[in-house]
């Protein structure tokens, strides 16, 4: 998270100044840039990440046996989701966030320290990143390339959902998540066709996404 902060100060400030298309561009790029970084210091051989053992025990449900690694990648997930609805909705730091960045000149205006709040958030996102990393490392193989197989997923996730919509994003993961997986088993040669003509269809009927604001 320290990295972080020190990111965030160095290129960020200034690619807030951005529009939101050209802030996921020089962020993509910033992505392309590190894993080239990786790759060249570190190799793009596979790392294995051994979990602990007991995340590896059968856990019983009654209708269905899952690894205990996966019931608490699941918990930790829902965990996360509904810790960050209600620091973005009930907080005092969600409210000087969403005003932040619904009209930053306002909001430094009435006193919020914008660029401490946007400082923290990024942070804040950082520090969940990597521990989703380190949560899924044993599920998902970690590599240099290891973003750019699943950066496409994130950003139709965000834009189903509707930018700014903590509960719109975790309708779309698990909406789009059914999709693909009921898709690869009815007919396996199409999956991944029908998980983009659904991203398409709600896009055409909601440009703003599920929950975004007009």
């Amino acid at each position: 998270m320290i990295f972080a902060v020190a990111m965030e100060k160095i290129f960020y400030r200034t690619i807030y100044r951005f529009t939101e298309l050209q802030q996921v561009l020089a962020t993509i790029g910033i992505t392309f840039l590190m894993i080239a970084s990786v790759n060249f210091f570190l190799g793009s051989t596979i790392l294995p990440i051994r979990a602990p053992e007991f995340f590896s025990t059968p856990l019983d449900l009654g209708f269905r046996t899952l690894p205990t690694h996966r019931m608490v990648v699941i918990v930790a997930g829902l965990a996360i989701a509904i810790g960050l609805y209600i620091l973005l909705d009930k907080t005092r730091f969600g409210i000087r966030l969403r005003a932040a960045v619904d009209n930053r000149n306002m909001a430094a205006s009435l006193g919020i320290n914008t660029a401490r709040i946007y400082a923290l958030s990024f942070a804040l996102g950082a520090g969940l990143a990597a521990f989703g990393g380190i949560l899924g490392a044993e599920l998902l193989p970690i590599d240099a390339y290891y973003p750019i197989r699943y950066m496409v997923l994130f950003l139709v996730v965000v834009a189903v959902g509707g930018l700014g919509s903590i509960v719109g994003s975790f309708i779309a993961a698990i909406g789009l998540g059914i999709i693909d997986t009921a898709a690869r088993y009815i007919a396996p040669e199409y999956g991944t066709v029908f998980f983009f003509v659904a991203m398409i269809m709600v896009l055409l009927l909601r440009p703003q996404g599920l929950l975004g604001k007009e």
